[in-house]
């Protein structure tokens, strides 16, 4: 099974506020996800998204007083497959910043917190479950970053703060099935 996530902001690479800024990346890629989940194969798990839910193939966690949804998990036996573009404002060949501390701060994004010192103060605690893409990193088995420049950034809303760390992303998911069983049967297809 394929998609697409897509991404507007900043990627800082050492943020005096790393938990807050993972969280805000989270919520960026959180509605997409729950959109995701509204569809085939994903509304068959949905039901077991539930806190408490019994027989779970999808583990809801409970952290720091939120229920985190990460929809690639272990107990689905499903990994990921990432294909990232990322547009960025500086010249290609002359970046400011590395590309690895960017990727490192991407994947803390698109994973569920661990504990409740990696979720930043302002994470929302009223919008129900928080879907994340991944329940841990180590679930990513193939990574390809191409870079180029963002010539332009009018497109995007104009009431977001521009700053040299800004970039788009777009992310190509490919989810693949680690061993079948009758939970993953749907995304085999």
């Amino acid at each position: 099974m394929k998609f697409k996530l897509l991404y507007f902001g900043e990627i800082l690479i050492n943020p005096k506020k790393r938990a807050q800024h993972i969280s805000d990346i989270r919520m960026q890629f959180h509605p997409q996800l729950k959109k995701l989940v509204e569809h085939q194969p994903w509304t068959n798990m949905t039901k077991f998204m539930q806190p408490g839910a019994t027989k779970s193939p999808i583990t809801t966690r409970h952290i720091g007083g939120i229920d985190w949804n990460p929809i690639i998990t272990p107990n689905l036996k499903l990994i990921a497959e990432l294909d990232i573009q990322m547009l960025h404002p500086e010249i290609v060949g002359l970046a400011r910043s590395d590309i690895d501390n960017r990727i490192k701060t991407l994947l803390d994004g698109l994973r569920a917190p661990q504990n409740e010192h990696e979720i930043g103060a302002n994470t929302p605690r009223d919008i129900g479950p928080i879907y994340t893409l991944l329940d841990d990193d180590h679930l990513v088995t193939k990574l390809s970053i191409n870079t180029s420049h963002l010539l332009s950034t009018n497109m995007f809303d104009p009431n977001t703060v521009r700053t040299p760390d800004t970039l788009f992303m777009m992310i190509d998911v490919n989810v693949r099935v680690v061993e079948g069983n009758l939970e993953n049967l749907p995304f085999m297809v």
